[in-house]
């Protein structure tokens, strides 16, 4: 790809796209038109001899998408409607009414088409459509709207999805119509938008031609109108005749400065006229999102805590503006709620992380991206964390979501120590042994545990509980931290002893050894599945003898 001839004609449009709106005659026919290069090439056709490469044209949709901001494509009138007089481009749309069927020929659009781009801060919009005939003057319009409008067959009325409540214009909306004659001459553009509940004429632009045949456009390139002047194969339309193919571009930056341009539905209509009070025939409306975030987020880790049982869970992701207009106001939230205090925004690595340098939400251009980290607590050891990230449009707000599972598993552990020794005691006049042991419990996992007790048998045989032999003894040591440890001690009077062989030695007293084990057990906090912990056990073995 001749990324400097992409580069040049992207600057070539952007220098071209300046001039003045009130423009109201062609002073001076353009010698190019700045807003086909580079991006979609206007030119009365559909054919795109350049492939996969920029710039566009019809017949590349979809296969080439990703150049695009957001790209419609081309929308087929599978369901043909036609609008009831009394229909008119200054009403509110949710006055608007249409009856299913088709026009007469000469307004019944085929297919509509939009496709928004972005360039140098700039955001083009080329569309267009095709007419079953074509005859005289001609008149097309294309709405773009803020606010999403839908069809509703059943009532022959416009709704917004969101709402489900009867569709209305936004401030902001923009209308660009247009008149051409039956030799294809562009005569007449007129701009309007939707201003405090009302139609406002921005003017007439003046139009000419340019170096490509069939081209119109104003001087300073903010807006081009082209039809077919020859018979004209198109794909997905058949053959049609001279005029029967439409397109069109404006530079809604350029065009009118200062407009917050995050559009979300396209229509196009056909008309009487190009006059604010034309009635308004056949038309195609399709979802046109130009404005869109899109977050992705993973799970940067999880820690738990157990002085609350709970878990502390990062997660961190990024957050890109694809649409066509600077956003501002970027927000992040999740489910469960972000910690307050721990949001924070950085600037993205190459990987999509954040890094250590703060970056402002206040604002994010088209094509930029804002990273952030953000923390949550679960009392529980897995969690789906949804993030939400929202923009602000000027007149609305877009969000995109994206979730991460975070997960841990906190290790438990419990270990017991015992020491003991031989004592003899004066007991109902005579001389008994005593036998005095000791040690300490010690928790070492990572979350604490209730109701500790040691457990202490004598006698035991080899790989048998403590805590499960009848008549055990129990100490109880009560709650224990992570980490922390405590200590017990207590004291029995044996009535049996072993030798060397595990054999009693009650009659040979100088070989007797006395050996008990302890082991010890607590409860686990529910959030690691409840239950008992219980140590290993541990014999000590005291001679009575030394």
């Amino acid at each position: 790809m001749d990324t400097q001839y992409i580069r040049n004609a992207m600057q070539r449009m952007t220098g071209a796209v300046v001039g003045a709106l009130l423009c109201s005659t062609l002073a001076l026919a353009p010698a190019h038109a700045g807003v086909l290069t580079g991006m979609l090439v206007l030119d009365g056709n559909t054919a795109d001899p350049s492939g996969a490469a920029p710039p566009d044209d019809w017949e590349s949709f979809p296969a080439n998408q990703a150049n695009t901001v957001r790209a419609t494509g081309i929308v087929a009138d599978t369901v043909p409607a036609v609008f009831r007089n009394g229909s008119k481009d200054t009403l509110d749309i949710g006055t608007w009414r249409y009856d299913l069927g088709s026009s007469p020929p000469k307004t019944d659009m085929k297919n509509g088409y939009a496709a928004a781009y972005s360039n140098a801060g700039d955001l083009i919009i080329n569309f267009g459509a095709d007419r079953d005939s074509f005859s005289g003057t001609a008149s097309l319009g294309f709405w773009f709207f803020k606010n999403p409008v839908v069809r509703n067959d059943a009532t022959g009325t416009f709704i917004n999805p969101v709402t489900g409540q009867p569709a209305t214009h936004a401030d902001g909306d923009v209308l660009v119509a247009f008149e051409y004659s039956n030799g294809g001459a562009v005569t007449t553009v007129r701009i309007f938008k939707w201003q405090a509940g009302a139609l406002a004429d921005q003017g007439s632009i003046g139009v000419g031609p340019t170096s490509v045949a069939g081209v119109y456009c104003d001087p300073a390139d903010r807006v081009c109108g082209a039809t077919n002047n020859t018979t004209l194969n198109i794909p997905w339309a058949g053959t049609v005749q001279p005029g029967q193919f439409f397109e069109g571009g404006i530079n809604i930056t350029k065009l009118l400065p200062g407009s917050d341009s995050c559009f979300s539905t396209f229509m196009a209509t056909s008309r009487s006229s190009a006059e604010p009070n034309a009635s308004i025939k056949n038309f195609i409306i399709a979802s046109f999102p130009v404005c869109r975030l899109e977050v992705t987020t993973v799970c940067e880790g999880s820690v738990f805590q157990a002085a609350t049982n709970t878990v502390l869970n990062t997660l961190k992701g990024r957050i890109t503006n694809e649409g066509g207009g600077t956003v501002t106001s970027v927000s992040v939230s999740s489910k469960p709620a972000f910690i307050a205090g721990t949001v924070g925004f950085f600037t993205c690595d190459a990987g999509g992380s954040p890094t250590t340098t703060p970056q402002s939400p206040a604002s994010l251009a088209a094509g930029g991206a804002i990273c952030f980290r953000g923390q949550y607590s679960s009392n529980t050891l897995t969690t789906l964390g949804t993030v939400t990230a929202a923009a602000s449009t000027g007149s609305g707000s877009i969000t995109d979501t994206d979730s991460a599972t975070c997960t841990t598993t906190p290790p438990g552990g419990l270990a017991v120590t015992k020491v003991c020794d031989v004592d003899l005691v004066a007991q109902n006049n005579q001389l008994v042994v005593k036998i005095n042991y000791s040690g300490s419990v010690t928790n070492t996992g990572a979350y604490g545990l209730t109701d500790v007790k040691v457990c202490e048998s004598a006698e035991v045989a080899p790989g048998v509980d403590p805590c499960s032999v009848a008549g055990h003894t129990e100490i109880a040591i009560g709650n224990l931290d992570a980490g922390a440890v405590k200590a017990y001690s207590s004291s029995y009077f044996p009535n049996q002893a072993l030798n060397g062989q595990g054999l009693s030695t009650l009659g040979n007293p100088e070989a007797a050894i006395f050996k008990d084990k302890v082991s010890a057990k607590g409860t686990r906090p529910v959030i690691v599945g409840g239950g008992v912990l219980q140590s290993p056990a541990t014999e000590a073995a005291c001679p009575l003898c030394k």
